[in-house]
């Protein structure tokens, strides 16, 4: 599991290295879809890492794997589609770093709060959904390790973006 995570959090730090820096970004790398397609390369890497974490970690036995992958991809489907508001916030960040406006904060802002509100709905829906085909044991487990790998995407975000000037 320390390899996976530590692979994670390479293939992160990789992505954000230079990302959002605290230099002004050339007028190319302004544009947000640069930043987006960046992302989206390295969002694939780390979903594929997450689930090979969650392959060793979870211990499914093979009726478990039968019911639980199907609902995993399906949830993994849905929390792209929640994170899809948090890249762009980033990649409008990236493109804003250098001449921000209270206007485009506070939109900034307002859609980060509804992204961490989404991924909190989303959640919880899940957590159901898997209650219904896993013990709650192994439904915890599964989320513990969600929000490990959670934890730390959002350290290295930290670490990464610099604070708005």
């Amino acid at each position: 599991m320390k390899s996976i995570m530590l692979t994670a959090i390479l293939a992160t730090s990789a992505l954000f290295s230079g990302f959002v820096s605290a230099e002004e970004p050339s007028e190319e790398a302004r544009r947000v879809g640069a930043y987006t397609q960046e992302i989206e390369a390295m969002r694939s890497i780390l979903q594929t890492e997450r689930k090979i974490l969650v392959m060793r970690e979870m211990a499914l036995t093979s009726e478990e794997a039968e019911v639980f992958w199907p609902l995993y991809d399906e949830y993994n489907a849905a929390k792209k589609e929640v994170g899809d508001l948090r890249v762009a916030v980033i990649a409008e960040y990236a493109a804003n770093y250098g001449s921000m406006t209270d206007e485009i904060a506070a939109d900034l802002l307002k859609d980060s709060l509804k992204f961490e509100t989404s991924q909190i709905k989303l959640k919880k829906k899940y957590v159901r959904k898997f209650r219904k085909i896993l013990s709650d044991v192994k439904v915890a487990r599964y989320f513990q390790l969600e929000n490990k790998l959670d934890a730390i995407v959002d350290y290295d975000l930290a670490a990464q973006i610099p604070l708005v000037d």
